[in-house]
Order: structure tokens, then sequence, then C-alpha cells
């Protein structure tokens, strides 16, 4: 359980990707509202996808907060066998008095500037999904589906009109080493969490060598490194990380410097 309080800490405390982007604008999350929840009642399935266990954090959230009501939540639009899509959650906001509609996103993008479009530049450790493309799901496939006819026989009691639609998109951010500190366009920079480098750039950062190492599992991802008590050293460290690489999957490192308590996060490349 407790380990599963960091995790939903951790993912609380992701800031927001965007303010409005693209005619998107944020649901955003009060932190300060968690002094209040029944973390007895955080019970996740461990065999969840990353992307499900933290859409799982974002109903825990809801449903422990006064200001919200779950009216339905994981709505899949199936039409002559064929799944058009999902609706994540419908919410009532009993504060302003409104019937939201929330798309629900956590990503992890590198900044890769060799992308000549800026929006281009943020793509998955692995290169396997993007910023650009994800923006584009929601725009033309994820927010239209709450309005198309098949979708009435599943909302069939809710006037889909009265719905404001939002996002919650939260994101973590890694930089090139020579970016390190500076200012990026079109995200929030309050995402950044850290640097990307190569295996071959990686071992040659002498200093490096002095500090101490863990590679979290995925599900512990979403937490804060800091949360971490077991390190391993740098040669230790290195056969797991060419594991990741052998296998295409590039792998999240936290890093700790032996006697002081900062941590840092970065992913190494396989590509």
């Amino acid at each position: 359980m407790e380990n599963l309080k960091t995790q939903f800490l951790g993912y609380l405390n992701t800031p927001s990707l965007f303010k409005n982007l693209n005619g998107l604008n944020q649901f955003e999350l009060d932190i300060k509202e968690v002094n209040e929840f029944d973390f007895t009642k955080l019970d996740i399935s461990t065999n969840l996808p990353l992307g499900k266990r933290i859409e799982r954090f974002f109903e825990f959230y809801i449903n422990q907060s006064p200001n919200y009501e779950l009216i339905k939540s994981y709505i899949q639009i199936i039409h002559d066998k064929e799944t058009l899509g999902e609706l994540d959650f419908l919410l009532f906001d009993k504060t302003t008095q409104k019937y939201l509609h929330i798309e629900h996103i956590y990503k992890y993008y590198l900044y890769d500037t060799s992308f000549t479009n800026e929006i281009d530049r943020f793509i998955g450790p692995n290169r396997d999904d993007s910023f650009a493309q994800k923006l584009t799901k929601l725009k033309k496939k994820q927010l239209p589906l709450l309005y198309k006819d098949e979708t009435k026989k599943y909302l069939f009691d809710l006037n889909v009109n009265a719905f404001e639609q939002k996002v919650c998109f939260k994101g973590n951010i890694y930089v090139p080493l020579n970016l390190v500190g500076k200012e990026i366009p079109i995200i929030n920079n309050d995402c950044i969490k850290g640097f990307y480098l190569s295996y071959n750039e990686f071992l040659k950062q002498e200093d490096f060598k002095e500090f101490k190492y863990f590679l979290p599992s995925r599900d512990d991802w979403v937490r804060d490194c800091f949360t971490n008590n077991i390190w391993k050293s740098f040669d230790e460290v290195l056969t797991e990380i060419e594991l990741f690489l052998n296998h295409k999957k590039s792998p999240l490192v936290w890093m700790k410097k032996l006697k002081e308590d900062k941590s840092q996060s970065f992913f190494i490349t396989w590509w």
C-alpha cells in the first residue's frame, strides 16, 4: 500500500504538460486535497500496464474529492463488432455545476532537436509515439467520439451537448544534456524532469562512475526518484542497462550522488 501511495503522489505531483494548446484546455488536479484522502481505498491490480494504472489514480482522485461526482468511466463504444474508441471519464463538477468529459493522458517524452518542427520534437523514449500524434488523435478521434451517433446508445440517459470537454494531460520531459537548464518552447517547462543520452555518451561521463544507480520498474516510473532507498554501483547497473538496450528499450535510470541526498532521473536511449 505504501508503495502504491508513493506512486499516486508522484502522479499527482506531475505537472500539466501545457495550459491550453490547439484548443485543448487542461483539467487541473488540486494536490492540497490529498490530505483528506482515504488511501485504504487505493487498490490497483499489479497486472495493469502503466497507462491503465495511472488512469486508476485519476479515478481514485475523483472519487476521493468532495468537488466531483464520477458519472461514467472507461466507456467503450462498439459498433458492428468494431471498437470505435473509449471515453475516459464523464464527471459532474459540484463547484462550477458543470458536466465534464475528461480524456486522461500521462506521457514521457524526449525532446529530440533533430526534428525541424517544434511540435514533432517530443517523442516517446522508444520512438514509438509522439506528442504530435497524440494531439491529432485527441482532436480528430477521442474528443469527437462523444458526439457520434454510435455513442448515443451508450449515453442514452445523458445530454452529451451539456458536457464541456477537457484533457488531463500530464507529462515528463527529458532533454539532451546540452539543453539542461535551458527553456524549451510550447510545453510547461516545469515538466522537465531530467536529461537523456546514448549508452556511449553515458559511458564517456567520467564523473558518473562515482554515482549510485537504480533502474525502476515501469510501474515505479511515476514515483519521485528521491523516494528510492536501494542503490547500486556504476558497474553493477551496466548489466541491467545493456539488457534493456539489447531489447531495443530505453531504460529510465535514477542516479544519486554518494554523499548527497540529491537524485536525478534520466533515460539512456537504445537508438
